[in-house]
């Protein structure tokens, strides 16, 4: 196996969805309680054996994660059994291992159905260097929604979203550790008793392993701009902000078409503007946003002023997911930049500014 060549294919995904919205479904119970079918314009990630779900078709995941090596060790008990479901399904999807399963998974035909992807992990890599699944990825598989949340970073996904990573098990107590299972939304046969495979003193040390994983994929998050959020119904994972899932459609959150805003950025006259427009056209929305405050900064007081700085702030804000802040951008844009306000009210109406009006007057 030659890891530049495995890896290599993975270079077309960078930022591939940039400022869309993504789920990524786990496989606790509460999946049970919330209707997964609303999700057919989102990106959706789902992780292990998803498609046992009843409306595994109808959601037809964008990409497929595993990361237990049972997958590949034991494939006929949890990887055989998932397999021959995608093909009576008709399900397509990237499928994502990591290169610890290369001997088992290049040998296997997929057919046109699944398109077969690999991630390696790299004990030298941290959260200070930008995730990049086409070389290395911080070794922080002991949960496998951590690398799906990894995924969702390179596709450039923002804002990102969990459901059904309950995780009630990260709260078990000595006591109760001797009879709990790992539960999901379907009946596992061949679930048996965690005690059965790890000491509780070894449970204690793979869960707090956990939590320092997910302490620093939310650090990565932070420092990288991306907006992570919870909506699992219950559950105990507590690591990001809780949303209600229903509140996410009930209110109509929108689509931006990124490819249309794009296509109006101003010609910039400051180097550190034209420096952001080569960042924004490249979809890197957090660096662009560095240099645009940093030209703003500059811009107070001057007799000359830059214009389409706060427009284009308002198109990294768009493309990151972060709305409220966008409006905020583009209404500035709007108020003082009036050779620009048809681009910036376009803007306004598509992120449903519903307060702004024509003549620049909130309601």
């Amino acid at each position: 196996m030659n890891l530049e060549d495995v890896l290599r294919k993975n270079k077309t995904l960078r930022n591939i969805h940039a400022g869309k919205r993504c789920f990524i479904i786990g496989n606790g119970p509460s999946v049970n309680t919330q209707d997964i079918t609303r999700l057919s314009s989102d990106v959706k990630i789902t992780v292990s054996s998803f498609f046992n779900h009843p409306d595994a078709k109808i959601v037809n995941p964008d990409y497929w994660i595993l990361a237990d090596p049972n997958f590949w060790l034991k494939p006929e008990i949890f990887f055989s059994p998932l397999l021959k479901l995608t093909k009576d399904k008709a399900i397509t999807s990237k499928l994502f291992v990591p290169t610890g399963g290369f001997p088992f998974f290049s040998s296997i035909n997929f057919g046109s159905l699944i398109d077969l992807h690999y991630y390696h992990y790299d004990g030298t890599k941290d959260i200070q260097s930008r995730i990049d699944l086409s070389s290395g990825v911080p070794p922080f598989g002991q949960n496998v929604i951590i690398v799906a949340l990894m995924l969702a970073f390179y596709l450039g996904c923002n804002p990102i979203y969990f459901i059904g990573c309950d995780h009630d098990f990260m709260k078990v107590t000595k006591e109760e550790y001797e009879n709990i299972r790992v539960d999901h939304f379907y009946a596992n046969p061949n679930q048996n008793k965690c005690s059965e495979h790890l000491t509780w003193d070894q449970w204690q040390a793979a869960m707090a392993r956990m939590n320092y994983e997910y302490d620093q994929i939310k650090q990565y998050a932070t420092l990288w701009g991306f907006n992570v959020y919870n909506a699992t119904r219950g559950g105990s994972l507590e690591h990001f902000p809780r949303v209600k899932y229903e509140d996410l459609f009930e209110h109509g959150i929108r689509e931006i078409n990124i490819e249309g805003i794009l296509s109006a950025i101003p010609d910039i006259s400051s180097v550190l503007g034209s420096s952001a427009v080569k960042l924004i056209n490249e979809r890197e929305f957090v660096s662009a946003l560095v240099l645009l405050n940093e030209a703003i900064s500059q811009n107070i007081g001057k007799e000359y002023r830059v214009e389409g700085l706060d427009y284009m702030r308002s198109i990294c804000l768009t493309g990151l997911g972060e709305h409220r802040e966008a409006i905020k951008a583009a209404r500035q844009d709007y108020l003082y930049n009036s050779s620009n306000r048809e681009n910036s009210l376009a803007i306004l109406q598509a992120l449903g500014d519903e307060e702004f009006r024509e003549n620049g007057e909130s309601i």
